[in-house]
């Protein structure tokens, strides 16, 4: 099977108010998007994107032309560190995709070196791999808001 084809697009003010609503097209969406993580994402997109802040808005992660995920930064830089999420479905997964997208993310903000941090779900290995394949590493554990626990990541991008 070959590689799927990845990119990035940022969410328009129509997507983020379908999506959230529960409105799909009549094509251009995998079956099982959005996610309930999907929809989180949309809740924090800031529209319009600011010039050169990449963290104001949310990425779709399309594949080979279907939307199926969504990609992006938790809020600003603080103290130069940045918190990303990212959730690929079901239906596209263990194809290397989250992998593509979060280097393609890293890539919008070479350059301002900061620290970037992610957290995932002790249960959660696949999620854990993508973040060891694109160069983050385990810093520390923390209990969230629900008592369960969670895994903290970190890499610098220069």
């Amino acid at each position: 099977m070959s590689q799927p084809t990845v990119v990035l697009r940022q969410v328009e003010v129509i997507e983020t108010s379908n999506i959230t609503a529960g409105v799909r097209p009549a094509a251009g969406w995998a079956e099982d998007f959005p996610a309930r993580g999907d929809l989180a994402a949309m809740r924090m997109a800031r529209l319009p994107l600011e010039p050169d802040e990449p963290w104001s808005a949310q990425w779709l992660i399309v594949v080979d032309d279907i939307v199926s995920g969504t990609i992006g930064f938790k809020g600003t830089p603080r103290a130069n560190e940045v918190e990303i999420g990212y959730g690929v479905v079901p239906s596209r997964q263990r194809l290397g995709v989250a992998t593509a997208a979060l280097s393609q993310l890293l890539t919008l903000i070479a350059g301002r070196s900061l620290d970037v941090c992610a957290e995932t779900a002790t249960w959660n290995e696949a999620s854990q791999l993508v973040l060891r394949h694109a160069g983050f590493q385990q810093v520390g554990q923390r209990r969230n808001a629900d008592d369960s626990e969670l895994l903290v990541w970190r890499r610098h991008v220069d």
